[in-house]
């Protein structure tokens, strides 16, 4: 791209010289335009007429076609030099009819290497030397002679209007007042090489104006030699630069500019994380698009600040020696970074020093060389969250195409931040899903008997291993069959009615045996129930294997009819059925403390990956976000709360509860429990306070128990006081009921809502509460003083309470003081 814009200036600089495209076509003397060699790319209407050839076969020619052979070596170097050199002579040409005539030939190298030939029969000399100067004078680049001392000969229009000096003004002066103190070194070059005969080809340098401006410019210089062939001087034809350097530092900058743009969209999609992608759109904006430095900020709400949390550039530590705020109130949020915060678009501060909104950061700017800066905002789901910002060490930096594209840098950031959001947000929806799944999925295997669910077709969509083991029928065979299919011809009128049943009043069960593959039956109990599953009215349902109970039902009618002969078998196989039912009892209760086992595992997982998302570690969250989590944290710690409930009464009436006897300091244990609650009794307003004078260190029991109660009556006592205070007090004492020795006695009392005389009974029983009905007002699962008594008496002690309704309750462990049984 920067070759086209440069090929463009040059083609508007010649179509600019209008006089010389005139005087071309519209002169009466012939002028030739020749290449670097010997061959003629040009000719005007004169020099046609003058040789008679054409245009297009005088272009296709070359000195040897037009010169007579003998003037050729002599013709040769006006014709053929490049530079500025201007060359007159008197030569002999050869038309296309082969006459000769007398020629005056005047030679001028133009700065693009071409070289003009003026040439005219002999006797209208003058007239060709009045066009060149009418060339010189209407050309617009600065043609200029001087002496070998350097003193300036000549001036045309186009040196006026380069360098702002009249003719008047400038010749007869020195040629070094265009030369700026730190090029005065060009000078001496030229005149060296032209005192040598040599000319100086397109020169890059800096020359200096009238008004002291300073302009790119390209020289070009060639000796120029008196009649008998000595350097007298030098012509120099000088081009004004600036607009082309201009126009290629422009293109420059932009293809800068647009490097780092599709850097910075690399790392919108490759990047995981949000700090790394900040990183690198500093990087690349610092390293590509030549700014002094970048940085992310973003804000942060509890202190008001935009916070950097990427920067690239800053060697110095410019940023992170100021603060932004997102208010205008503070001084410190009126700049570009705080203005594109708060009003959402872009902001530019072009010069420092004269933007009173800069003041806060002048002095550090300028120690660092900053002159202009440009913030531009990041948004995260619409809404500004950040801003993007860069310096620059020169004013009036950023310019239309510098914010386009920093503009389409802070848009492709934002949307790659809000994809993030949304594949961050549609993983943890998976991760859910898949956690529910497996839940569903360990309930559903977990269940005793066979589990189905099939739609109103009929159509499988959902059975447990049970099934699968007791039909005998593989995953593949059964997700083709039917309901029907499982039962005997003759039951399946009564099955397919039950089965309508379902769908039309809501549920239905009936008994009836299930048919294996193999072709044996067993009894089954089996229920139906309405659901809608995946947009789907389903049936869902329980089998339960009956053949136990048949067979005790035929065992009792036969006990009916054998009468007293079968009354002693019949009574030894109820007892072996009693101690199957207890049996079945441990087994249900070791079954939840298993189930309860497996549910914490999950729950402390949500928990904790919860507990990483709230601190920020997966990524910064919204208030909206950040709310959801944590009532999904917290409705996780109260679900693990109640397993754990679960899981010890489970324990405890398994009889797999198991306690170790320790020393451990029953003070620290205390205090420790104490400065645990407190922060629930500050945010109820409640003053807690524990006395434990002379309460020795040293106790024996099971630490973990014993905080267990205590955290549970203090929390007790905590939840069911409004208004008031909390106190619990410890001391060694004697004579106890049911105590052989001393024994630990803390006691907690309250000011709370207190217990009715005819509630205190069902004070300790499991899953009991007395706040109880659609206006109970605290929650819990009523296992807290069940699980805490029996602890105690575990431990060899228990637990007593005394209360008045409206006024509070007193509960005392009583622990035995040397250890349990």
């Amino acid at each position: 791209m920067p070759d086209f814009k440069e090929l463009d200036l040059h083609v508007q600089a010649r179509a600019s010289d209008a006089g010389f495209l005139n005087l071309f076509e519209q002169a009466d003397v012939g002028v030739l335009l020749a290449g670097s060699g010997v061959h003629f790319i040009d000719a005007n209407p004169a020099a046609c007429r003058m040789l008679g050839y054409s245009r297009d076969e005088l272009s296709g020619l070359d000195l040897s076609d037009i010169v007579v052979q003998a003037a050729a070596r002599d013709i040769a170097p006006a014709l053929t030099a490049t530079g500025s050199a201007t060359h007159c002579q008197e030569q002999r040409f050869r038309r296309k009819d082969g006459s000769v005539f007398a020629v005056d030939v005047t030679s001028i190298g133009l700065a693009d290497g071409a070289r003009l030939s003026i040439f005219g029969e002999i006797g209208r000399v003058q007239t060709s030397r009045e066009l060149l100067a009418a060339i010189v004078d209407s050309s617009s680049d600065a043609i200029i002679g001087n002496d070998l001392d350097g003193i300036v000969t000549s001036w045309n229009d186009g040196a006026e209007n380069i360098f702002g000096f009249r003719a008047d003004e400038i010749v007869g002066t020195p040629i070094d007042r265009l030369t700026p103190d730190d090029r005065m070194g060009d000078e001496d070059i030229i005149l060296d090489k032209l005192r040598r005969g040599e000319r100086v080809d397109h020169l890059e340098t800096v020359r200096r104006t009238k008004q002291g401006r300073l302009v790119d410019v390209s020289i070009a210089v060639s000796p120029i030699r008196d009649a008998r062939g000595r350097i007298a001087g030098a012509s120099k034809i000088v081009r004004d630069m600036t607009a082309l350097t201009k126009r290629t530092r422009d293109v420059e900058r932009i293809s800068r500019l647009y490097a780092s743009l599709s850097e910075i969209n690399q790392a919108i999609v490759l990047t995981p994380s949000r700090e790394v992608l900040f990183t690198r759109v500093c990087e690349a904006l610092v390293d590509r698009g030549a700014f002094s430095v970048a940085w992310v900020s973003w804000f942060d709400p509890q202190t008001a600040r935009l916070v950097p949390v990427a920067v690239a550039g800053d060697h110095s530590g410019y940023v992170q020696s100021i603060q932004i705020y997102g208010a205008d109130h503070h001084a410190e949020g009126r700049g570009p970074s705080g203005k594109a915060f708060r009003d959402g678009k872009p902001h530019v501060s072009e010069d420092f020093a004269a933007d009173p909104d800069m003041r806060p950061w002048l002095a550090e700017a300028t120690r660092r060389g900053f002159r202009s800066a440009a913030a531009l905002p990041i948004r995260l789901a619409g809404k500004v969250s950040g801003v993007l910002a860069v310096n620059a060490d020169e004013k009036d930096f950023f310019q239309d195409a510098e914010m386009a594209l920093l503009g389409q840098a802070a848009s492709d950031i934002s949307f790659g931040l809000d994809s993030a959001a949304r594949e961050e947000e549609r993983r943890q929806a998976e991760v859910v899903a898949m956690a529910e799944r497996a839940f569903s999925d360990t309930i559903i295997e977990s269940m005793a008997g066979v589990l189905y669910l099939y739609d109103e077709h009929g159509q499988f969509l959902r059975w447990n291993r049970d099934f699968e083991k007791v039909t005998g029928y593989a995953a593949h065979e059964i997700v083709h069959m039917r309901p029907a299919e499982f039962f005997s011809e003759r039951d399946r009128p009564l099955l397919t009615v039950k089965i309508e049943e379902v769908f039309e009043k809501g549920e239905s069960s009936v008994e009836a045996p299930l048919r294996a593959k193999d072709g044996t039956t067993t009894p089954y109990f089996l229920t139906g129930r309405r659901i809608v599953f995946g947009g789907r009215t389903c049936l869902v349902g329980v089998g339960i294997d009956i053949s136990e109970r048949r067979r005790a039902e035929e065992a009792l009618r036969e006990l009916n009819e054998g009468l007293e002969r079968k009354v002693t078998e019949r009574t030894v196989d109820l007892q072996t059925a009693l101690a199957r039912a207890r049996a079945a009892d441990q087994t249900k209760s070791a079954f939840l403390a298993t189930m309860s086992h497996e549910l914490r595992t999950p729950l402390n997982s949500i928990i904790g990956f919860s507990g990483i998302v709230l601190q920020g570690l997966a990524g910064e969250l919204n208030p909206e976000q950040k709310k959801q989590i944590g009532m999904v944290r917290g409705s996780a710690r109260h679900l693990l709360a109640l397993i754990n409930d679960v899981l010890d009464i489970s324990k405890i009436e398994a009889g797999e509860l198991e306690v170790s006897f320790k020393a451990f300091d029953i003070a620290a244990s205390i205090e420790r429990m104490v400065a645990s609650i407190m922060p629930m009794a500050e945010k109820k307003g409640l003053a807690l306070s524990a006395d434990l004078r002379g309460l020795p260190r040293e106790f024996i029991s099971d630490q973990r128990r014993v905080e267990q109660m205590l955290l549970n009556l203090l929390s007790n006592a905590v939840k069911f006081t409004e208004q008031g205070s909390v106190k619990l007090s410890a001391t060694i004492a004697s004579g106890m009921a049911g105590q052989d020795g001393p024994a630990l006695l803390v006691r907690v009392a309250d000011t709370g809502i207190g217990i009715q005389a005819e509630h205190l009974p069902k004070l300790f029983q499991a899953f009991r509460q007395i706040d109880t009905g659609i206006s109970r007002q605290h929650e819990g699962t009523g296992l807290g003083l069940a699980i805490s008594r029996r602890l105690a008496e575990r431990l060899g002690g228990g637990i007593q309470v005394e209360s008045e309704f409206g006024r509070g309750s007193v509960f005392t462990l009583v622990l035995p003081f040397k250890g349990g049984v």
